[in-house]
């Protein structure tokens, strides 16, 4: 396997829990709650892969190839909606983001 391969298992030394050892089951592995300004989903936040929008939230959610689009577009009554963008950042005026952080071995 060369070093540039994903190696979903780790059983090294280094490996504290089960989840550094097998790896994260779901499709999503953190979430990261936005509430004003900017976040970057960049270092220790790469790898968003989808957005919960609280009601009435507002602000600019920004794509990781340009582009860009209005929470408020997005926003329902009780977030249940995961929109599945892949965003470089997060702007946020007024109200909630729930920013999930994908896991990259599971497509």
């Amino acid at each position: 396997m060369s070093a540039n391969e994903i190696q979903p298992y780790n059983y090294g030394s280094d490996a504290r829990t089960e989840f550094d050892k097998k790896g994260h089951p779901g499709k999503y592995y953190k979430v990261v709650t936005c509430t004003s300004g900017t976040t970057n989903f960049t270092g220790s936040n790469f790898g968003l892969g989808g957005i919960l929008v609280a009601n009435g939230t507002t602000g600019t959610a920004f794509f990781s190839d340009g582009g860009s689009i209005p929470l408020a577009a997005l926003s329902s009554s009780n977030a249940t909606t995961i929109y599945e963008f892949s965003l470089s950042s997060v702007n946020v005026s007024a109200g909630t983001v729930y920013a999930l952080i994908r896991n990259q071995i599971i497509r």
